[in-house]
């Protein structure tokens, strides 16, 4: 068992892992009779949300009866348990629809309401994202901490929401979206990408890496430059502020590269 949580239960990462394997499959081989409809806030969901997410919800009562449990399609159920787990069945649900490869499942894990474990699997192209505060991987790899790049070299780029020409002017050479804010985050803590910039986000979009985050040295603040605590938003209600993940020592330089427009002020 990997675990360094100082409690009379820990969880069982690997056996997480293989959970989240699972659902991935089981989501590429419902996804060609995908159910697709409109939420009031005017993001899409389909029945495969659903299904991930019981197939999830069901996994964790059985193993860990006790704990906790957010999950972006509205289920929460809450026990006197210092553990939470944060689920995102699917995060880029509109990639998922259109028949993209980018789109991941998300599942994030809380001990005394801080970050502790985190996996992230994109079942198109099998990719594994997981671990704690303490060590990170990539499937089985462990990753490195990340050392900042060369702000011109010819592969850095910032990861961006699909919709950031429309809400910020980007002075940064290169930006890509690829329709996932928990991606293009995994990708920051990889060394793919220079930086992240989120739209307004919610926990669940970021807790299956956060921890990740930790773990390779990036830091992850508000475009404004405070800090970012998550304790006041594990009720799923959203951050105040856009996010930009970057290693510490081009923070700086990454956030004055972006400004939001003024129609957005």
């Amino acid at each position: 068992m990997i675990s360094d949580c100082n409690s009379d239960h820990g969880v069982e990462l690997q056996l997480v892992t293989k959970w989240i394997r699972e659902v991935g499959e089981l989501a590429l081989n419902l996804r060609a009779t995908a159910n697709i409809r409109l939420k009031t806030d005017n993001t899409i969901v389909t029945d495969v949300d659903h299904a991930i997410e019981d197939r999830l919800l069901d996994k964790i009562a059985e193993h860990y009866p006790n704990h906790s449990v957010l999950s972006e399609e509205g289920r929460l159920k809450t026990n006197n348990s210092k553990y939470l787990w944060i689920i995102d069945p699917i995060d880029g649900t509109r990639a998922f629809a259109s028949g993209l490869p980018f789109w991941a499942i998300s599942i994030g894990i809380f001990y005394d309401r801080k970050p502790h474990a985190g996996f992230l699997f994109l079942p198109e192209t099998k990719e594994l994202y997981w671990g704690t505060s303490g060590q990170a991987y990539y499937d089985n790899r462990p990753l490195a901490r990340v050392t900042a790049p060369t702000l011109l070299d010819s592969l850095a780029f910032i990861a961006v929401p699909s919709n950031a020409h429309i809400l910020y002017e980007l002075e940064f050479p290169r930006v890509r979206s690829f329709g996932s804010t928990a991606i293009h985050l995994a990708y920051v803590a990889r060394g793919i990408a220079t930086a992240a910039l989120t739209r307004r986000a919610k926990i669940w979009d970021i807790a299956g890496i956060l921890p990740l985050l930790t773990a390779t040295g990036i830091t992850l603040e508000y475009l404004s430059g405070k800090p970012l605590e998550t304790c006041g938003f594990l009720s799923g209600s959203s951050f105040p502020e856009p996010l930009i993940a970057a290693p510490a020592s081009i923070m700086k330089a990454i956030r004055e590269s972006i400004q939001v427009k003024s129609t957005q002020k």
